[in-house]
């Protein structure tokens, strides 16, 4: 698939500190792409910002359809759109005045740009909020007219700094319906602190340890890597380690573990289960209990250690 983001050896420091290490990796033009890090979020809005044209790498090279990030800024910057994680409209203009003000330094035809935004503004619900002073809007409406002021250009390379910050449940739930029905139609890069989206909402998830990509790939391949889809306990009444030693030489287990009269294994398939009960005719169990893995998990079982999870 093309490339519609290619990083070359990037990196990036904020007071001496480095946050982005050596960075050298694509994105594929029309994907989504969910980014998740340490529990200090600068270098994901550092990476953000560095797609977004905000900031310029300090070394290394970025190149957006195959231009030069810097070279040929001036032919990219119609192809970005930038929803940052805080407000940054004029609070003395009205958001269709902050919206406007904004479009006009962007080289957009106005009919399409009329049309994109009277659609947004139908489909975020903002229609009441428009012509409103930012200063009296709530930061979660502030957010949504971002998007609207984004999507209007209609963008090739949408990146959002946590995309329904300070949102209420509705609308929330209004902007993340409007950015699943773009899938496939521009490439998104986003940041959220909510696992449970990002688990539904991603054709590739790239997780930040120490500035570099720790790891980079769906969330079934990472799961299937690590530590399988399925978490098995098993209790008995007695469980001898000769029975032990059987099973944890069964294909496909991963991470057999006893702990007193209780079996714990991962799998990626639940059938595993019933290649194990073979082995338990005569044995009395006490409980069986199947857990499906998430995200979390996988973040937990990986990080934990180092405190970061």
């Amino acid at each position: 698939m093309e490339a519609s983001i290619t990083f070359k050896k990037v990196s990036q420091l904020i007071d001496g500190h480095t946050v982005l290490a050596g960075l050298s990796f694509g994105i594929e033009r029309n994907s989504t792409v969910a980014i998740i890090g340490d529990n200090d979020d600068s270098g994901l809005t550092e990476f953000l910002r560095i797609i977004a044209g905000l900031s310029d790498p300090n070394y290394g090279a970025l190149y957006i359809h195959g231009l030069d990030s810097i070279k040929r800024r001036s032919e990219i910057r119609n192809l970005i759109g930038y929803v940052p994680f805080e407000n940054d409209m004029d609070p003395w203009l009205t958001a269709e005045q902050n919206i406007n003000f904004i479009n006009s330094f962007y080289n957009v035809d106005n009919k399409k740009l009329i049309e994109k935004y009277k659609f947004y503004t139908d489909a975020l619900e903002l229609n009441e909020k428009v012509n409103i002073e930012v200063r009296r809007l709530s930061p979660g409406a502030l957010k949504k007219l971002t998007l609207l002021r984004e999507l209007s250009r209609d963008p090739k390379i949408l990146v959002l700094d946590h995309p329904t910050a300070f949102m209420n449940a509705k609308d929330s739930s209004l902007t993340w319906d409007l950015l699943r029905s773009l899938r496939n139609e521009l490439t998104m890069i986003y940041s959220s602190s909510s696992l449970e989206k990002i688990e539904k909402f991603h054709d590739r998830i790239l997780v930040f340890h120490n500035g570099k990509i720790d790891l980079d790939n769906n969330l079934g391949n990472m799961l299937k890597n690590w530590i399988g889809h399925y978490q098995f306990t098993i209790q008995f009444d007695k469980f001898l380690t000769p029975l032990f030693n059987k099973i944890e030489k069964i294909n496909d287990i991963i991470l057999p573990t006893k702990k007193e009269n209780t079996l714990i294994f991962n799998a990626n398939d639940r059938s595993v289960l019933l290649r194990v009960m073979t082995l338990l005719t005569g044995v009395t169990i006490t409980d069986i209990n199947i857990k499906r893995f998430h995200l979390r998990d996988l973040l937990a079982a990986r990080y934990i250690r180092e405190g970061i999870v």
